[in-house]
């Protein structure tokens, strides 16, 4: 394997030395899985070139290993990249594994991956692009959607390309703090810009353009909602006066073309984006009603080519569009009918051509790109110093159990111990030191529950070790969310309360597990006075 003299030095004479050093200067470490363009070249894949290109130009790059599926990856000149094998989703569980080794071997801080693949255990950060098989109530269970899931649930920290995406990635998972979102929208291009009529002229001759025309762009059934579209334009008085382009998959039955279309020029064109400006800068609208959208990169496109719009107020387009654009509901075919005459007006497309440029400037890759990078250089600070706070809670851990053996469980001194940490948990519930000391001493009673004899039971209840037991069960510390250990010993616990009375240490279960705020303690009915 060839590997980069810097971020694998031979230390074998002061150059190499020097190199290591410089190495060990940059932090963190990204290693970036450029898997979607193994399988799409679609928007996700302009997001993911855009921000590859302006790290190049940035420097940021040098944080960056962008992991290459079998050549698919775009390569942009300054971005370092592996060569790694193609993704199999019938073989999820051993690319975890291989993505790990890689990020082992590249010493990664951080995984980013473009299209929902996870390592086994670097921590990493999860691009939300749309909530759209969720919202749609798609098959869940399909492969891309269970693997979306999986590292939805993997992730540290996520970066939205929208305010609606993040929303809608928070109402899914309401696991996820808004604080742990940061939204990055998208840019547009430079070369998305009006074009002067020559150009718009020759591209119209070059593909048998004869009318002026509606641009749908990625139309397809579904969510994109084309057939609106279609329904509205079959409505108008003077539409044999238009032509229709469009790019995306197929989105037009032939009963539908003769049903609503007949004698209407269409053109399904495929475009590389220096035509695809042409074809905004020329078209009468961008018709575009879609029900939904993680960001709207067609919208953004047209406006800054001066391409007027006519779009529906759902989802992320507002954010995107602005006031720049004549929306209309997504289902009513008149008011669509109505736009699209409303559009040809001279005055309303100025006002709109006007409007869309001055919006579309608000967005920019470049400050996509930096707001990525600094969500990514947050995620990887707050790892590191989480890393730290756990190496000293570790010790203090450590530290506290040693006091907390040389305490005798029914003594005063314990009780005493018990309620200081209590008296610091009700001060910050969240500090993580109080509650690792709360665990330990919880632990420590009911495995002297345990243990103890059950003719001692009552009097050792009416003691110190009663009230320390009770000062745990009374607080709010009891409701806490249990470690994976703790999980285990309830569960252990539950076993042995099914069993219920004719075991002969019942009421030894039944004191451990009350610490643990366990709904299955037991009928209170049936146990000792002095414990009801």
């Amino acid at each position: 394997m060839n590997k980069d003299s810097l971020l694998y030095p031979q230390i074998n004479s002061s150059r190499n030395i020097e190199n290591n050093l410089n190495y060990q200067k940059i932090y963190p470490i990204i290693v970036i899985d450029a898997i979607f363009f193994q399988f799409y070249k679609t928007g996700i894949a302009r997001v993911w070139r855009s921000l590859l290109e302006e790290w190049a130009a940035s420097g940021y790059a040098k944080h960056i290993v962008v992991l290459d599926r079998v050549g698919t990856a775009p390569k942009i000149s300054g971005i370092r990249y592996r060569n790694v094998q193609q993704y199999d989703y019938s073989k999820t569980d051993a690319d975890r594994i291989m993505l790990q080794q890689v990020c082992n071997e590249e010493n990664a801080d951080l995984f980013v991956s473009t299209y929902y693949t996870t390592p086994i255990s670097t921590p990493s950060v999860f691009m939300a692009y749309d909530m759209i098989p969720e919202i749609m109530r798609w098959n869940l269970a399909e492969p891309m959607w269970r693997e979306k899931h999986y590292a939805i649930r993997h992730a540290y920290r996520y970066i939205a390309i929208s305010e609606n995406t993040a929303r809608d990635l928070a109402k899914f998972f309401p696991h996820i703090h808004a604080s742990s979102i940061t939204v990055a929208h998208c840019g547009v291009k430079s070369i998305f810009s009006p074009a002067i009529p020559e150009e718009i002229s020759s591209f119209k001759v070059k593909y048998s353009i004869s009318k002026p025309y509606f641009l749908l762009v990625g139309a397809s059934t579904g969510y994109k909602n084309t057939i609106l579209f279609i329904q509205a334009f079959a409505k108008l008085t003077n539409k044999q006066d238009f032509e229709i382009v469009y790019t995306g998959a197929s989105f037009l039955s032939e009963s539908d073309r003769k049903a609503f279309l007949s004698g209407i020029t269409i053109h399904k064109l495929q475009l590389e984006d220096e035509e695809l400006k042409l074809a905004y800068s020329g078209a009468v609208a961008l018709v575009y009603p879609s029900k939904y959208e993680g960001f709207g990169l067609p919208i953004l496109e047209a406006l800054s080519c001066g391409c007027p719009v006519i779009t529906c107020a759902n989802a992320s387009i507002p954010e995107v569009a602005g006031e720049a654009a004549i929306y209309v509901n997504d289902s009513d075919v008149d008011e669509l009918t109505k736009a699209l005459s409303e559009v040809q007006k001279l005055d309303v497309r100025q006002s709109l051509i006007s409007a869309g440029l001055s919006q579309s400037k608000k967005f920019s890759w470049s400050k996509m790109a930096d707001l990525v990078s600094s969500a990514l250089q947050s995620a990887a600070a707050n790892i590191e110093n989480a890393k730290k706070a756990s190496a000293e809670l570790s010790v203090h851990v450590e530290k506290f159990e040693r006091q907390l053996l040389e305490e005798t469980i029914d003594s005063s001194q314990f009780l005493n111990l018990v309620s200081g940490c209590m008296n610091l948990y009700e001060i910050d519930p969240e500090d993580e030191s109080v509650l690792a000391d709360l665990r330990l001493i919880r632990k420590r009673i009911a495995n002297f529950w345990l243990s103890a004899a059950v003719e001692e039971l009552e009097s050792l209840y009416l003691g110190n070790i009663g009230k320390a037991h009770q000062i745990l069960q009374n607080s709010a510390f009891k409701k806490t969310q249990l470690t994976e250990v703790e999980q285990t010993f309830v569960d252990e616990l539950v076993e042995k309360l099914a069993k219920g009375l004719d075991n002969s240490r019942a009421i030894n279960y039944r004191l451990a597990a009350m610490l643990y705020c366990l709904e299955n303690e037991g009928d209170r009915t049936h146990f000792p006075n002095w414990l009801q």
